[in-house]
């Protein structure tokens, strides 16, 4: 079995170099829809997600991004490609074959290169969540479901 906790500390560091935009949290129970059964203990330090600003359906604000340790591999879910689906349009064939669904991507090992270009893909994100105001320390840090497209927020 790999040892991922290196891999989990180095995408957790990287996608931490935004938490000056977004409301960290560990507890992933937090972004989940309506009526989501919320944890009342954080999890361990094997979860580490960004949140945006707060939206009607999920009141907690939108996930941006989450790390997660697992059994087998570490997970990278970025939601903002639900909203802006091109933001993968440029992925490369060895970025995507760690796709798993739409918005996640699973790693055993640290792999620079791809970490970068998964950096790269996460700025972009954190740049269309700005220009809809849907940063955490956006003026209001609300958001109407009539502010998102098609009414509902990423995964929703």
């Amino acid at each position: 079995m790999p040892d991922l906790e290196p891999v989990f500390v180095e995408l957790r560091r990287r996608l931490s170099l935004h938490e000056d935009v977004f409301r960290r949290s560990v507890n992933l129970t937090d972004a989940n829809g309506p009526g989501a059964r919320k944890a009342n203990e954080p999890e361990p330090e094997t979860s580490y997600l960004l949140l945006g600003a707060a939206h009607e359906k999920y009141p907690d604000g939108l996930m941006f991004a989450a790390v997660k340790i697992g059994k087998r591999y570490v997970s990278y879910h970025l939601m903002c490609v639900y909203v802006q689906p091109d933001l993968l349009k440029a992925m490369s064939p060895q970025l995507r074959k760690r796709m798993q669904g739409k918005s996640c991507f699973n790693f055993t090992k640290i792999d620079e290169a791809l970490f970068d270009e998964l950096s790269g893909i996460t700025v972009k994100g954190r740049e269309m969540y700005a220009a809809r105001g849907w940063l955490a320390t956006s003026p209001t840090g609300q958001i109407r479901k009539s502010e998102t497209s098609h009414g509902s927020a990423p995964g929703g």
